[in-house]
């Protein structure tokens, strides 16, 4: 069988993403319980601790279609069992997570020991660079996958220190062996496609959840405003998402990386945007708790595209954390406005503002960094 096509995405892919976009919908749930205008210290610590394993269940067989993925009988067949522990793992997915817990890792580690399988296989198939490449990663996850599973065998809060062990070794080891990764790197055009597949399900999932609460609530001028305000942000998000992503060329040592980890607080962004949007909606959270949940989604998402769309090789790291010094005073003026204003649909309108701006002066800067290249080819063609 022939290799899968680093530039293209399958449709395969397409349809396993979606199955992940119902868990991550169901995810971005447990921040939706809210009670008394609150929403209780539980829902926040849990958002990110079921967000994790999913978001890195899902890098997880991503990264080995991107590096040796093949259109064949074995790889479509572990697709499909890896759907089956998704909807397992969705299934665990609760408030009262720990209740949930073995059906959770039942799944999670149904599809990370699939995922290690298709490396061993690889290992064992594979030419001399391949086969180390696949044998390390190979080793690497199964030791923190036993490890995350073995949390199951902890009481309370010690089943979480353990599974997030065991993802830390997973995420810690291919960095620290990235002298033998950079044998077989990844395809980078591939994987911004990848996540921006994902990313584009997810904004879409924000888009239900604009319809979703308009038809449990009375429309009127101000609830049809609410609406039009969310998909203000909503589309602003896009367009600045996949005009960047198309426009910068990711380059340099650790650009795959950004890529990665980034995309995870980029994910978790999106749920926490989406939540907001349900309670400009509802009216079913308080003023205070309402700006800083808006706050939060704002500043996980911006911080975490400066990061991945940083189109600065390593020679100018200073430039990079300079741009994030930028983006990080503009949030501090951003959060200020955000907590003193008196009304929710005020911090509402302000959020909006804030997304529409910020894609208007990305795509400014874009399009000068696009006119100072051409102008710059030109001048070395005629030279």
């Amino acid at each position: 069988m022939k290799l899968i096509n680093p530039k293209k995405v399958t449709w395969l892919e397409l349809f396993y993403d979606l199955i992940y976009v119902v868990a991550v919908s169901i995810t971005a749930h447990v921040l939706a319980e809210s009670h008394g205008g609150l929403i209780s210290g539980e829902a926040i610590m849990k958002y990110p601790l079921i967000f994790i394993p999913l978001w890195w269940a899902w890098t997880g067989f991503t990264l080995y279609v991107n590096r040796f993925g093949q259109d064949n009988l074995a790889q479509r067949v572990v697709y499909f069992i890896q759907m089956l522990f998704v909807i397992i793992m969705a299934a665990g997915i609760n408030i009262d997570f720990e209740s949930h817990y073995l059906l959770f890792m039942l799944g999670y580690v149904g599809i990370r020991m699939s995922t290690v399988f298709m490396y061993v296989r690889t290992w064992i198939r594979s030419d001399a660079a391949k086969r180390r490449v696949a044998r390390y990663l190979a080793l690497s996850f199964l030791t923190g996958t036993l490890i995350s599973f073995s949390s199951v065998l902890f009481p309370g809060l010690m089943k979480f220190y353990v599974l997030y062990l065991g993802i830390f070794l997973e995420i810690a080891l291919p960095l620290a062996g990235r002298h033998i990764l950079r044998q077989m790197p990844v395809h980078h055009h591939h994987l911004v496609e990848r996540y921006g597949l994902a990313t584009i399900i997810l904004l879409g999932e924000t888009i239900l959840v604009i319809v979703d609460t308009i038809r449990h609530h009375p429309i009127t001028l101000q609830s049809g405003f609410e609406l039009l305000l969310g998909f203000f942000i909503t589309v602003s998000i896009w367009w600045h998402y996949f005009e960047t992503s198309e426009q910068v060329e990711q380059t340099g040592d650790g650009a795959g990386h950004r890529v990665i980890y980034g995309h995870l607080f980029t994910f978790m962004s999106l749920g926490i945007i989406s939540n907001v949007i349900r309670y400009a909606m509802s009216h079913e959270l308080a003023l205070g708790p309402f700006a800083w949940l808006a706050l939060a989604g704002l500043a996980m998402y911006v911080l975490s595209m400066a990061v991945i769309f940083s189109p600065l090789q390593n020679k100018k790291s200073l430039q990079i954390f300079s741009r994030l010094g930028y983006n990080l005073a503009a949030l501090v003026l951003c959060g200020i406005i955000l907590l003193l204003l008196p009304s929710i649909l005020k911090v509402y309108m302000a959020l909006t503002l804030f997304f529409i701006v910020h894609t208007l002066i990305a795509l400014r800067r874009l399009g000068k960094r696009i006119q100072r290249d051409a102008n710059s080819n030109g001048s070395t063609f005629f030279s």
